[in-house]
């Protein structure tokens, strides 16, 4: 069986990049967003990381777990309003139709700035870059 070998010097720009990005959020908010998109795409090394990085945050083990389900789909009163206008954004943004974005974005606006909106797509961008690279190294 074959595997692939990424260069340590894209790992290392990878790394120095995901310090930076997504910092006009929470890190709670921040992490959430990791672990959804690291669900939608199935890559199981990131959901252990990023449970494991929520659970030091402090975040219960019952709104961990239900980040694998869409955020349509969670319980009422797990998260703000406003975080989960921010996940459904980030779910549009990872997988779904073209033209969803807008209607996510807007409904992010209601709660975030410009600047944190342009976090969380950051964010989301280089989660799903760490999923693709670690899924295609599995």
């Amino acid at each position: 069986m074959s595997t692939a070998k990424v260069s340590p010097e894209f790992l290392k720009a990878l790394e120095d990049f995901d310090e930076v990005v997504g910092e006009a959020l929470k890190p709670r908010l921040r992490e959430m967003i990791r672990l959804r998109c690291s669900h939608i795409n199935g890559c199981s090394y990131c959901i252990r990381l990023h449970s494991e990085q929520l659970a030091a945050l402090g975040v219960r083990p019952e709104l961990i777990g239900s980040l694998a389900r869409p955020i349509k789909l969670m319980r009422e009163g797990l998260v703000s309003e406003g975080d989960a206008a921010a996940l459904r954004f980030a779910e549009v943004l990872t997988d779904y139709p073209r033209g969803l974005e807008i209607e996510a974005r807007a409904v992010a606006g209601a709660f975030f700035t410009q600047k944190q909106l342009g976090a969380i797509v950051e964010t989301v961008a280089v989660v799903n870059a760490w999923n693709r690279v670690t899924r295609g190294m599995e």
